[in-house]
């Protein structure tokens, strides 16, 4: 069995929880709630995007030994994104694997 200690030596890069997070923002709001988000420490970007969602947030977390990336993810969605004023719902999306080019 692999000790949890074993996290502290992986690279930082694979130390990172990365999600996605859809928003539904009341009409008019989509820029203040952009500018709100990106003063949380976890969310890396916001996007505004058209379709049935109004804005796109990168959420990333770090992995830790008691809790899991995952619930740091929604510990980050539930205590933090759904406080933000304005925001009518939320469709979050963990990733469990990914790349991306240099």
């Amino acid at each position: 069995m692999q000790s949890v200690w074993h996290i502290f030596k992986m690279p930082s890069s694979q130390r990172k929880q990365k999600a996605f997070v859809l928003l539904d923002v009341e009409p008019g709001f989509e820029r203040k709630v952009m500018n709100d988000l990106l003063k949380i420490d976890e969310v890396r970007e916001v996007h505004i995007v058209p379709g049935d969602w109004d804005l796109l947030a990168v959420v990333q977390t770090e992995k830790g030994i008691v809790v899991g990336s995952d619930e740091r993810v929604y510990d980050v969605v539930i205590d933090k994104i759904h406080k933000v004023r304005h925001i009518r719902d939320t469709n979050t999306m963990v990733s469990h694997f990914g790349k991306t080019k240099a």
